[in-house]
């Protein structure tokens, strides 16, 4: 009994510091007791969501998972679904009024948020891989060995709502040439390592390093295959250190 209570008492206490700093954590955790409707195993939406969203909602999940498989060979990821119809449910649970989806990965937990906009198969499949790359490496090498730039690189292949070819060669170019119309410069990486430097220099400035980090993870893709990006992902879980 000696040896549990420190454990136990480390949870709790890691549990509320976490809850008080990051507030949402706290909505998502416990969102089954909120008025929301859970309408397949893991997957809720805010009352009087309509049956053709509800309807919606469960075909762009089927088909992002079978996108996230095809690509990634299978799914670990257990993240809970979370389908907000109005944007203060959104922000309550998102803690943003931005984006038409947002992800929380958590060592107890994992969520998926969505509003209205969300509600399409690109924006569930990139929030999916984010939650993938978290569940394969562990939440505490992923916040901090992944730079943001290749975790949102990565969720932008199995997003097509910027570049839809399917081919890695074309979809290297493509997202290459949509960066040139962007800015002549690309961002360097070492700038976008972190979510503020990633998000926080207004929206031009995350475009641009939303194309850059694709172009970069594109090319890889295109030169040595997707086992490329996997091994990556496999060495930094045995090492403990990312190396692109």
């Amino acid at each position: 009994m000696k040896i549990l209570k420190p454990t136990i008492f480390t949870i709790i206490a890691f549990g509320l510091l976490f809850a008080w700093l990051f507030p949402q954590f706290l909505w998502c955790f416990f969102v089954e007791y909120d008025s929301f409707q859970e309408i397949k195993p893991n997957i809720f939406v805010e009352e009087k969501t309509s049956k053709m969203q509800q309807d919606s909602l469960l075909k762009f999940v089927e088909n992002a998972e079978k996108r996230l498989k095809t690509f990634w060979g299978g799914k670990n990821g257990q993240a809970k679904i979370i389908f907000s119809k109005n944007a203060t449910t959104y922000h309550k649970y998102a803690k943003t009024n931005e984006g038409a989806g947002f992800s929380i990965g958590t060592p107890l937990g994992s969520w998926i948020i969505l509003n209205q906009d969300g509600l399409n198969v690109d924006v569930i499949a990139h929030e999916m891989c984010h939650d993938e790359l978290m569940t394969n490496l562990g939440w505490w090498k992923t916040k901090k060995e992944i730079p943001t730039w290749f975790d949102e690189g990565l969720a932008l292949m199995l997003d097509y709502r910027f570049v839809s070819s399917q081919d890695s060669i074309e979809r290297y170019i493509d997202y290459r040439t949509e960066l040139s119309y962007l800015s002549p410069v690309p961002i360097p990486l070492t700038e976008l390592n972190t979510q503020k430097d990633f998000f926080g220099q207004g929206e031009l400035f995350t475009k641009i390093a939303y194309f850059t980090s694709a172009v970069e993870v594109s090319r890889r893709i295109s030169l040595k295959g997707k086992k490329e990006i996997f091994s990556i992902i496999k060495k930094t879980e045995k090492d403990g250190k990312f190396e692109f």
